[in-house]
């Protein structure tokens, strides 16, 4: 049996405010080059549509956290340059290498393994440094050590040095500026020692929007290409548009009387006879349900609250006598004619980042790119 699918709940990426995005954060931080992140299927966006639309509006490197990512993309067709944020095993490098991805190196212990590997070409590689992370990386003043054993190590090229702000989305900037100074003064070491890459990036989006001083050769721009800002404390110094859309339609209209619970638990009761709207979208799709009893949606232009637990597969607003009909469109976040409700927003409803909204958006929701063309 053939069944046609249009599905309520969808997730719209606008391909247009995405390159808007682009452009926007290319010329501000000019004559650095853009490296987009990608990273976790593009922060919830895909991966391939946003990759290469990225590529169509001049993006010239990638980045991605694991090595799936990166083959996903290459078995997909995309050819351009991706930098590979994650360790390596010592059995993947050769398939890595195969497809022509940028490695990064975390410890002598990684260069070991790429002289072990059996591969046809050197291995470009980008040394993770640890300026106050506490995550991953040689230590900054540990590394000269190691581009001292990279300079032995016939089977790789040293591309690019990089680290990674803790801090660069919170207004106090000064722990963040004393992780810069150490990576200053580690350049300065690498420089007078021959040592220093042709490509040297640190700064994330935090940092492009508020530490011009970090943007080196290269900025590695990842929530602010979707369109959010990285916190409420960061700066708006570059205009951006949210990319995606997260969306449903009415299933239910009903009435119900005064002193009525609303889904389990019976955390919501009506105070006054009132209608609700009942919406095919739950915590299955990505709608966290932290957002209980504390999140809105737009309908017809106009914001009501969601009320009760948001289960599984729906959630209820309370409408009252506003004009909604089932088959209206709800938005959870995104623009419904004048107005928007913003991700950043939603997040600090709930206490966390738009980061992890849009990448909890699940593969059940269909995405659906408007504005451009797409691969994928």
């Amino acid at each position: 049996m053939n069944i046609v699918s249009h599905p309520a709940t969808r997730a719209i990426i606008d391909l247009q405010n995405l390159a808007f995005n682009f452009r926007n954060i290319r010329d501000a931080v000019a004559p650095a080059r853009v490296i987009a992140v990608v990273k976790a299927d593009a922060y919830g966006h895909g991966a391939l549509a946003v990759a290469n639309h990225l590529a169509e509006a001049g993006a010239d490197l990638f980045a991605v956290a694991r090595l799936d990512e990166a083959l996903e993309l290459r078995d997909s067709g995309f050819l351009r340059p991706i930098l590979l944020f994650g360790r390596l095993f010592a059995h993947e490098i050769p398939v890595a290498a195969g497809a022509g991805l940028r490695i990064s190196v975390f410890d002598p212990r990684d260069v070991d393994w790429i002289e072990a590997a059996r591969v046809d070409e050197p291995v470009p590689v980008h040394v993770k440094v640890d300026t106050g992370m506490g995550r991953v990386g040689v230590l900054w003043e540990q590394a000269p050590e190691l581009f001292e054993r990279l300079r032995k190590c016939g089977r790789c090229v040293v591309e690019g040095v990089y680290s990674h702000f803790a801090t660069s989305d919170e207004a106090d900037k000064r722990y963040a500026e004393l992780q810069l100074r150490r990576f200053n003064d580690l350049l300065e070491k690498l420089e007078g020692a021959g040592l220093r890459p042709p490509m040297v990036h640190m700064a994330n989006s935090g940092a492009v929007l508020d530490m011009p001083d970090s943007r080196f050769d290269a900025v590695r721009p990842g929530i602010i290409l979707y369109g959010h800002y990285p916190s409420g404390e960061t700066s708006r110094s570059i205009a951006l548009r949210q990319v995606m859309t997260l969306e449903t339609r009415v299933s239910h209209v009903r009435r119900l009387p005064a002193g009525f619970p609303i889904s389990y638990g019976r955390r919501y009761t009506t105070c006054s006879e009132t209608r609700v709207a009942v919406l095919p979208i739950g915590y299955a799709d990505g709608v966290r349900r932290a957002l209980t009893n504390r999140g809105h949606v737009l309908i017809g232009g106009q914001t009501y609250p969601m009320v009760g637990t948001i289960t599984m597969d729906q959630l209820v607003v309370e409408i009252g006598e506003g004009a909604v009909s089932v088959g209206d469109r709800a938005v959870l976040w995104g623009r419904d004619g004048r107005r928007s409700i913003q991700a950043l927003d939603v997040a600090a409803a709930i206490d966390t980042i738009p980061y992890e909204l849009t990448c909890g958006v699940t593969r059940r929701v269909p995405r659906v790119y408007a504005g451009g063309t797409h691969g994928g």
